[in-house]
């Protein structure tokens, strides 16, 4: 019976697609698959409906007949758009380019501490599955506000000048770099989703980087990965960018603990001072500091005391004394982010 109804709520969410589409040809595509996820789940809990076929409403049944209704919405979208957007990815020029900064003999890869990769697999492990039953609401209402990809790549660099997908919920309207180009992605971006305001806040557009962590590209704790066309610009600027990404980028990091904006050298000196003292009890107190920040929902512009001095003082050779303050998640978010 519950199958029945699953698959039942999943044509119904296609049908009512095709009628619209032939009927009103000025509506928008996403405005037809809300409608058709609605009428979905509409027609299925229709009281009268259930009364002729005998049946009662078990909670069970109504979350397949959502989750039915979805999966057709789902459907839909993803014949134009697809489940994840991969926004401009890099070239292989420009990937080719990153990687000449890396060479071994130049930038030697920093030997990982004793029990960081196992404190990785456990500690994304137990994430997944804490959060796990969040990730169908919270697809539900990205795709719900604007119907189209649930996910997001960021096009990353990683260990090594690597690059890498990272994962995370889409956060921004689909297509937003179309006509601003890869762009910071300031307080208050228009471009950015109600809902994905909401997540960004709470971070829980970085749910789906756990994944990354069990694969080996991320770890829980390391320098913020930041998209592969950005790196290049600040490898071609600022000395010793490269040695951040001597380690794995993590989900948490010094930098985006203690300040949400500051500029490129600033942030490489927060990120080299974690690489010096990195070990999993340090690991472990910057999880605690970033668990806090994120059940506040704080991100701060303001510095509190430094967890490790800072060792570097060289200037931005750019901009003198640091530059303008930029975001930690730069506009590889976009429109994920």
């Amino acid at each position: 019976m519950n199958y029945w109804v699953l698959l039942l709520s999943i044509v119904l969410a296609l049908l009512p697609a095709v009628v619209l589409t032939s009927l009103i040809s000025r509506a928008t595509r996403a405005w037809i698959c809300r409608i058709a996820f609605l009428v979905s789940v509409g027609l299925i809990l229709s009281p009268w409906l259930w009364v002729r076929l005998g049946y009662d409403v078990p909670a069970r049944a109504a979350l397949l007949i959502v989750t039915g209704a979805f999966a057709g919405g789902i459907v839909l979208s993803a014949a134009t758009a697809g489940i994840v957007e991969d926004n401009a990815p890099p070239s292989l020029g420009v990937q080719r380019m990153v990687l000449a900064y890396h060479a071994p003999s130049t930038v030697p890869r920093r030997r990982v501490p004793r029990g960081k990769r196992l404190l990785d697999i456990v500690g994304a492990s137990v994430g997944l599955a804490l959060t796990l039953p969040l990730w169908p609401i919270i697809g539900l209402l990205i795709w719900f506000e604007e119907p189209g990809p649930v996910f997001f790549t960021k096009n990353s660099v990683g260990l090594g000048g690597a690059t890498f997908r990272q994962f995370k919920f889409r956060s921004m309207r689909y297509g937003a770099e179309r006509l601003t180009g890869p762009v910071a992605s300031p307080a208050g971006d228009p471009r950015t989703l109600r809902v994905g305001q909401r997540l960004r806040r709470w971070h829980l557009d970085e749910l789906p980087e756990l994944i990354n962590v069990l694969g080996g590209t991320m770890s829980l704790v390391g320098p913020r990965p930041l998209r592969t066309i950005l790196v290049l610009s600040h490898l071609r600027t600022v000395p010793g960018y490269a040695e951040r990404h001597t380690v794995r980028p993590g989900i948490a990091c010094l930098a985006q603990i203690e300040k949400f904006h500051m500029p490129p050298q600033e942030r490489l000196e927060k990120d080299l001072a974690y690489i010096q003292h990195q070990n999993v009890m340090f690991d472990l107190r910057l999880l605690g500091r970033a668990v806090l920040t994120t059940i506040r929902g704080e991100r701060r512009y303001h510095s509190d005391p430094p967890l490790v001095p800072s060792n570097r003082t060289t200037a931005d050779p750019v901009n003198g004394s640091g530059g303008p303050s930029e975001p930690i998640e730069h506009a590889g978010q976009l429109p994920g982010a």
